[in-house]
């Protein structure tokens, strides 16, 4: 397989004529100026910094401008799964999630045996070390194993795990200080500990594949849980005489929610919920997405099961969402337009919101002078037409002129 370029060009760039939205805004059409790798200056700064630096000018007319996107929960595209990926094929899928517009993801790992965990996470901490992928993972996220057997959507149920310190601070070690979110089932005897001990270590702990009911999810607020893990997927729903821990996670205002916006796993109507009754700042968009992502439908595995790639939609053979086929790009146009949202805050959504939750808002996440430039040019159908990672040109689907 061939990997992504290990040193690729930044350029010298003046962008203009694009719709530029951030921050969950329209800043109109200012002209952006990229230098060294970041945004240095934009509007009629940009123009004049642009003057006499022999600059590559680029007439964006047409298109949308947004910060590069961040994933925090997937776990794999173009038939790679990070479980099991070599160097190459690691590399190999961060060029599907340029082409997609991705430029920040956090690499997400199911549950295994104990001892192959630990060694899936020496290894994937050691590609993201190295820099493989040019740092466009730059961290993990554990979806167990301390998670509740009366929820386990897909992932495999053999492999979930008692709440142990003992056992979170071996992750945490064989993770070399990049777990930065772990999903897990506060109800659990010990889920309070656990909590605690992500948060000391600087790991957001997520609500996720959790039985509790909606007094339990509040106690768990109350120590610590600020996150959930794929809003409605995987926990206890909303009923008018008991409201489950989904609506526990949607009225406290202190939690950001993780949403599969690809109208499958949450129908619009649902969408439509999650927009009005969470502040903007805390709706994230992440697309779950498995080795199927990018793929024909056909049969392919997930934590060791056969699922079905089917018009979309990712399931295994009973039935059950096996992550997914989605891409954020596609995320955003599910929230335009069959959930009603105004591009800028679906943009917000899986730029700005993810970049602040995983802790990476003073390089990613926005467009404003001096942070990094990664970037995504969009057409009017949602389609990337060009990625920049740092000021390079890392995609781009047709002529840019």
């Amino acid at each position: 397989m061939a990997g992504i370029k290990s040193s690729p060009q930044k350029e010298t760039l003046l962008l203009r004529g694009a719709r530029v939205l951030s921050g969950g805004e329209d800043l109109g059409r200012p002209a952006i100026f990229v230098s060294g790798g970041r945004i240095a200056a934009i509007g009629a700064e940009a123009t004049k910094k642009a003057r006499g630096s022999g600059c590559s000018r680029l007439d964006c007319s047409g298109y949308t401008l947004t910060p590069g996107f961040v994933d925090l929960h997937t776990h794999g595209a173009a038939g790679v799964d990070f479980v099991e990926a070599t160097a190459a094929e690691f590399e190999f899928a961060m060029q599907h999630y340029l082409a997609h517009g991705v430029t920040s993801l956090l690499v997400s790992l199911y549950p295994t045996s104990w001892a192959k965990s630990l060694k899936v996470l020496e290894r994937v901490s050691g590609f993201i070390r190295q820099g493989h992928g040019l740092g466009v993972a730059f961290g993990i996220h554990l979806e167990g194993p301390f998670v509740s057997p009366a929820r386990p959507g897909a992932l495999p149920r053999s492999y979930f795990r008692s709440p142990s310190l003992k056992e979170l601070r071996q992750l945490l070690a064989a993770g070399d200080g990049l777990v930065r979110t772990m999903t897990l089932a506060p109800e659990l005897t010990g889920g309070k500990g656990l909590i605690q001990l992500c948060r000391k270590n600087g790991v957001v702990p997520a609500f996720g594949h959790s039985n509790s009911d909606y007094e339990g999810t509040r106690t768990a607020i109350s120590h610590g849980i600020r996150y959930a893990t794929h809003l409605f997927n995987a926990m206890n729903g909303i009923h008018h005489r008991s409201p489950g821990a989904v609506t526990a996670l949607l009225e406290d205002p202190r939690v950001s929610v993780e949403v599969i916006s690809d109208g499958h796993h949450v129908d619009p109507p649902a969408l439509r919920l999650i927009n009005r009754l969470k502040n903007e700042e805390r709706v994230i968009l992440v697309s779950d997405s498995i080795q199927a992502c990018g793929l024909a439908d056909g049969r392919y595995q997930f934590a060791g099961v056969d699922v079905y790639l089917k018009e979309g939609v990712v399931r295994q053979k009973n039935g059950t969402l096996a992550g997914s086929a989605l891409t954020l790009e596609r995320a955003l146009e599910v929230q335009v337009k069959q959930a009603g949202e105004p591009l800028e805050k679906a943009v917000r959504y899986c730029t700005q919101n993810p970049a602040r939750a995983a802790g990476i808002s003073r390089s990613a996440g926005t467009i404003a002078a001096g942070r990094r430039a990664d970037l995504v040019l969009l057409d009017a159908k949602f389609r990337v037409k060009a990625t920049w990672l740092g000021g390079a040109l890392m995609h781009s689907r047709g002529r840019l002129s």
